[in-house]
């Protein structure tokens, strides 16, 4: 592995390939198996038991598949996510509507019978390990997004909840002590993160991060037999340009002062967050967003002081007067 430090260049981990890897290093029935166990206290023995159902791009675009198994009459829905996403619920709504069509072809019920059709008990738990941070355990639920209208006093027929647990390192201690291998994958990112802060490139903050576990046992079975595989992983559509790209065409679009929206600027807000932490300078920043730098300096020195808050709190923390983009 090369350990050759690139001193020009530090930018952030594509959300993408956590997505991948995490589902990567489940995709183990005796793996997978001992996450639910250490997640619901049990002790089940035989992965056997595991129905295991895979989604794949199965509502729309970027919907990857998701780990979902069933065992003990419970459907389990688990996501990785490493980016803040309030529409979680509606996420687990489309993918619960899927699985239940899935099973309903799978045992051969029909859905126009008389009978009542006995269903799984639905679990949709997202693991989560990006920023902002975030209390070991938070619930959102789907109601919470539905318009009121005017005189409606009764509750929605609709709702889904997503527990979302923080897997970043420090979080979830007994979980992690429970369950080893979700502890390594912890460890893994946060080690990336560490090379990536002292100033190494993507590529070779990934290649240090695999020495380093491999010398300290950290999915050391994974990284010694799937070295090449895992990188490839870690790296596949990576293109910070083109999320930028993006996020530009978004705030080009209707909104509030100078055509940024309040959404878009809370993640431009993030973004910036995380090169901060990374020690990038204004200058830097600016290169990296191609945005003018008197634009973003309000958001940078806000971000200095602010961390490991909410970017929506920046909003907040200017509404009284201060520039906003």
């Amino acid at each position: 592995m090369s350990k050759q430090k690139n001193e020009k260049t530090t930018i952030s981990v594509n959300r993408q390939h956590k997505d991948r890897l995490f589902r990567f290093i489940f995709q183990n029935r005796k793996d997978l198996l001992n996450l639910y166990n250490a997640l619901n206290h049990t002790d089940y023995q035989n992965e056997q038991e595991l129905t295991i159902n895979i989604l794949e791009d199965a509502i729309y675009l970027g919907m990857k598949n998701d780990l979902s198994f069933i065992i003990s009459a419970t459907m389990n829905l688990y996501e990785h996510q490493s980016t803040w996403n309030a529409n979680m619920p509606l996420r687990g709504l489309f993918y619960f509507a899927r699985l239940y069509q899935n099973y309903l072809e799978q045992q051969g019920f029909n859905l126009y019978g008389e009978q009542r059709i006995p269903l799984p008990f639905p679990n949709y738990l997202v693991f989560y390990n990006g920023f902002p941070e975030i209390p070991d355990q938070t619930e959102l639920c789907l109601s919470d997004a539905f318009l009121i209208p005017s005189g409606v006093n009764r509750k929605p027929c609709l709702e889904c909840n997503a527990t979302i647990l923080n897997i970043n390192q420090g979080h979830n201690q007994e979980l992690m002590q429970s369950c080893r291998r979700l502890w390594e994958y912890a460890e893994f990112i946060e080690t990336i993160r560490k090379n990536l802060a002292q100033g190494y490139t993507v590529e070779i903050a990934m290649e240090k991060a695999i020495d380093t576990c491999l010398a300290q046992g950290i999915l050391s079975d994974i990284l010694k037999h799937c070295q090449t595989e895992v990188l490839n992983m870690l790296l596949s559509e990576y293109n910070e340009r083109e999320t930028m790209e993006y996020l530009r065409r978004e705030h080009e679009q209707v909104g509030e002062k100078r055509g940024f929206r309040k959404g878009s600027t809370a993640k431009l807000v993030s973004l910036i967050q995380k090169k901060v932490t990374k020690a990038r300078s204004p200058e830097q920043i600016a290169e990296d967003l191609e945005e003018p730098l008197e634009n973003l300096l309000p958001i940078i020195e806000w971000a200095k002081l602010h961390t490991n808050c909410p970017p929506e709190q920046y909003l907040t923390d200017t509404s009284s007067g201060k520039h906003i983009l």
